[in-house]
């Protein structure tokens, strides 16, 4: 009688991209249903919160709900502006509601091998955190470089893994993962020409007046809104009312993006991976978390058309 062979250990890379990160609940939901067994979770920025939950036991559908039901709108309300230094919020109440989520409060409180990772603002390295408290671990890998504060971590000051690692496969390959499947969420950065110049004035009262405006609280708030496409922007408009400059919010997060779009390309390449699911995303911005049933659906797709190559990476004929 022949004995069928254990199938490879099967690690899932989960990787940042913001709300179009909301794809990798889709990618999810296919393989639960496919009954494909996930033994290591890597995950960067918002991969490494929806593969915390996963670790944790938290069902999909539950992971679904909460996307699609949350009002993306009162999320402004969960962050505090502070006095711009190292960023322009507080992350401590979004991570408080992070809690409300996660069953699990330690690393070794989980049901899967998972790990995170950040970056060094300091030093430009790579964190890989697997161990300790998982709530302090998802705040710095989730802190959006000029958005939300870095987060103390011994002798370190961490952000967004997104910087170093978009998709962390390496990562679950140094932990013992024998098949590896990343989830991409970063479409390649439109480039537009030609490039626009805004002009503006250089200190005068009406530029300074600017300034203080942007950094209120009530606009910090009312620029979240914004970037997630609830509010039209009132921020930073040029006087002939024709051309506007993005808001701060969406500044920062496309800047990462362009730098997140290269660095992921140069990884895709130099790291070794099985599979790479990308989702295709149809004009999706990285802060329209409100569009979170379109950004789970294009993740499911993407896992249904490659379930066959999924399967064969398992059980190879």
């Amino acid at each position: 009688m022949t004995i069928a062979s254990p199938s490879p250990k099967l690690g899932l890379a989960l990787g940042s991209g913001a709300a179009r990160g909301l794809a990798h609940i889709g990618v999810l939901k296919v393989l639960d249903e496919a009954k494909i067994p996930v033994d290591i979770i890597t995950g960067t920025s918002i991969g490494a919160l929806i593969g915390a939950m996963y670790a944790a036991g938290v069902p999909v559908a539950q992971m679904e709900d909460v996307a699609l039901t949350i009002d993306w709108r009162k999320m402004a309300s969960l962050l505090d502006p502070v006095l711009p230094t190292s960023s322009l919020t507080d992350s401590r109440k979004l991570v408080a509601f992070i809690a409300e989520l996660l069953p699990a409060r330690e690393f070794k409180d989980l049901q899967q091998t998972l790990a995170v990772t950040a970056t060094d603002i300091n030093t430009g390295e790579a964190i890989i955190i697997k161990q300790g408290d998982l709530l302090e671990a998802l705040q710095a890998s989730l802190a959006f470089p000029g958005i939300f504060s870095p987060v103390r971590f011994g002798q370190r000051f961490l952000v967004d893994g997104g910087l170093c690692n978009p998709i962390p496969t390496n990562v679950a390959r140094n932990l013992g993962a024998e098949r590896i499947i990343g989830v991409c969420t970063i479409p390649a950065v439109k480039k537009q020409t030609p490039e626009t110049f805004l002009p503006g004035r250089h200190g005068d009262a009406t530029n300074i007046s600017r300034w203080r405006k942007l950094f209120s609280a009530r606009t910090i708030e009312q620029a979240f809104r914004s970037a997630l496409g609830q509010e039209p922007e009132t921020i930073l408009e040029e006087d002939s009312g024709q051309l506007k400059a993005p808001n701060i919010f969406r500044v920062c997060a496309q800047s990462v993006a362009i730098m997140e779009n290269l660095i992921n390309e140069l990884h895709i390449s130099q790291n070794p991976q099985d599979l790479i699911i990308r989702p295709t995303f149809d004009g999706i911005t990285l802060l329209e978390f409100h569009r979170a049933e379109e950004i789970i659906a294009a993740g499911e797709s993407s896992a249904r058309e490659a379930l066959p190559e999924i399967e064969y990476l398992l059980h190879p004929a």
